[in-house]
């Protein structure tokens, strides 16, 4: 597979000479959406339609391009954050099931066959199902419960009350669950942290239409964008502590990730010429900036914020608006 853009240099000098960043294409043809990094940080997992079948299939590709894409599931599919277990819909019985990897028996769970969200030690799992009764017409305003089940498929319940939402991250304790949403008559919106155990609902930011929120890795600190609020000056990119205090304002608009180790974050900051993508880091403390990139040397254009760091913080893989390719985009060693 080629490999565009400046490369770096291993050659041991007296000058240590500083790293340089590089792409690496993975795939061709303009083929794949939603990439992905394998827990393992190897492999990058994404869809894309398979030979002779209706639906999608999860292929893997080597990171490093040694190698070819490869079915890596027959559908589209989503791997635990542990590695241990991937969970994929069964439209036809509608359910979601999922396997232990290394193992033959398949957990089964009633849920229409709903995207779930893995807990972070992949014992648990979350998901989104529809409330009964007329639903707005806004997807994203759709009326839901939580629900929350072992990985094995036992002990599935709902928690808290009906509320409008679309996404779920989980707390490294696997206690909690953070959304943004409102309630369900639509007021009060905001980011919203559910406790699984004690059944409560806690909105620890008010905001009109926040979207983006990224927990850290640590669990400590939530990022979000927020919009369409009455102040000028209270529309942006926003840290705050996981309870809501401490709100900062970032000095920077774009798509922003955390790094693994959460004391930074990465961001790609909105080009207002529509030109290349630059790479920079946010010190999490300071929120000083540090470019990683230069629009010049090493152009590149992410489609539709997907995009996500690798689990050592070195690259990130994302999908290009100029082929809609996957690349890997080394920026540190």
């Amino acid at each position: 597979m080629p490999t565009t853009g400046p490369t770096a240099t291993n050659a041991s000098t007296a000058t240590t000479q500083p790293f340089t960043p590089s792409l690496t294409k993975l795939t061709d043809g303009g083929c794949c959406r939603n990439p992905v990094w394998h827990p393992d940080g190897t492999r990058i997992l994404y869809t894309d339609a398979a030979p002779n079948q209706p639906l999608a299939a999860t292929y893997a590709v080597p990171a490093d391009a040694s190698g070819q894409p490869a079915i890596f599931f027959p559908s589209a599919a989503t791997v635990s954050p542990d590695g241990s277990r991937i969970a994929f819909p069964d439209f036809a019985n509608g359910v979601t099931r999922i396997q232990e990897f290394g193992k033959q028996s398949t957990a089964t769970i009633a849920n229409n066959a709903a995207y779930v969200w893995f807990s972070r030690d992949g014992r648990q799992v979350a998901w989104l199902a529809r409330a009964p009764g007329a639903q707005p017409s806004s997807n994203v305003d759709r009326l839901v419960r939580v629900w929350v089940a072992n990985a094995d498929g036992s002990n599935a319940r709902s928690r808290g009350n009906t509320v409008r939402a679309a996404d779920l991250t989980w707390f490294p304790d696997g206690q909690r669950l953070l959304f943004t949403g409102r309630d369900a008559d639509g007021g009060n919106p905001g980011i919203y942290v559910l406790d699984i155990n004690a059944d409560t609902l806690t909105r620890i930011v008010d905001a009109f239409s926040p979207r983006g929120a990224h927990l850290s890795p640590d669990g400590t600190q939530i990022v979000y964008l927020a919009a369409l609020e009455e102040k000028p000056e209270d529309n942006g990119l926003f840290v705050v502590n996981a309870d809501g205090s401490a709100k900062r304002k970032l000095p920077l608009v774009g798509g922003v990730r955390w790094s693994p180790d959460s004391k930074s974050m990465l961001i790609l900051p909105f080009q207002t010429d529509n030109g290349a993508d630059q790479l920079m880091r946010i010190d999490a403390g300071t929120l000083a900036m540090m470019p990683l990139t230069d629009r010049a040397t090493l152009p590149f254009r992410v489609a539709q914020d997907e995009w996500q760091p690798s689990p050592d913080g070195t690259r990130i893989v994302f999908n290009a608006l100029t082929d809609s390719n996957i690349y890997v985009l080394r920026f540190s060693s």
